[in-house]
């Protein structure tokens, strides 16, 4: 199979500073995450890599070991490196997550995304509001502060949203919750950029998570965990009213890029 591949590039939140070998890491997983390569078939070998992506072997190979690491290949002697199924993919890889093409993208991968996030982030705001310390009550203000005096500049303000909810789970001072703020982080980056512009009123919305804040503040984790759970359910409603629009519209929009609800 005979794939065109795109000039190399470095995306700036991935490997950074490991040049060659983050690139073609990006460059095969992208195509595979994206059916480029589908599951089940075989990766072009190894001369065919260096020849198309004009990198050396050692390149190829260590690329191939990350990719096998985040089960989206397997190699095996005398048959070649194939693709594994999607199911024994990490899919909670920040890679692997921020790979999927929008192009491509299903309904349900969303929906997926934004269950996860309705089981976790109410509990770790939770726990947040029973371990934060001042400096992490401080972060997740100046998250607040930030988002209010951006209404007018969608990436600013998303860049504050996206602060508030790692900043959460940081404030868990829990490690593996400190990971998750990094799935987490990748899953709203994601969301982001399915976006023109949030259907949340971002007025109603910086309500919504000053009374995360609030409750954190006060320590109240029960409050804490339902107002989280108010962000994500209604995040839930316009992630239905988005989907529901965008399957019935065939207008002069689906063809100009679609909008969905930060989420």
């Amino acid at each position: 199979m005979k794939i065109k591949w795109a000039p190399l590039y470095t995306d700036p939140r991935a490997y950074p500073g490991r040049g060659i070998h983050g690139q073609v890491v990006q460059a095969i997983g992208r195509r595979l995450v994206t059916g480029d390569i589908p599951p089940g078939s075989l990766l072009p070998r190894e001369p065919e890599l260096v020849e198309e992506l004009g990198v050396s072997r050692s390149a190829i190979r260590e690329a191939i070991k990350v990719l096998v690491a985040k089960g989206l290949l397997e190699t095996r002697p005398k048959t070649g490196t194939r693709v594994r199924p999607r199911a024994s993919w990490n899919l909670l890889d920040p890679d692997v997550l921020g790979w999927h093409s929008l192009d491509t993208l299903d309904d349900g991968f969303v929906r997926d995304l934004l269950e996860m996030r309705q089981l976790i982030e109410p509990a770790a705001a939770a726990m947040a509001a029973r371990r934060a310390e001042p400096e992490d009550i401080d972060r997740i203000a100046r998250s607040c502060s930030e988002m209010a005096g951006a209404l007018d500049d969608p990436a600013s303000y998303y860049a504050a949203d996206l602060v508030f909810h790692t900043s959460v789970f940081l404030a868990c001072h829990n490690q593996f919750l400190e990971r998750l703020a990094s799935i987490v982080r990748t899953v709203i980056e994601f969301s982001f950029k399915l976006q023109r512009r949030s259907l949340i009123k971002p007025e109603e919305s910086i309500g919504m998570h000053r009374a995360v804040l609030e409750a954190i503040e006060r320590k109240d984790s029960g409050a804490a965990q339902t107002a989280m759970g108010v962000i994500l359910a209604r995040a839930g409603e316009e992630l239905d009213r988005f989907q529901a629009s965008r399957t019935h519209d065939t207008g002069p929009a689906s063809a100009g890029g679609s909008r969905s609800p930060s989420i």
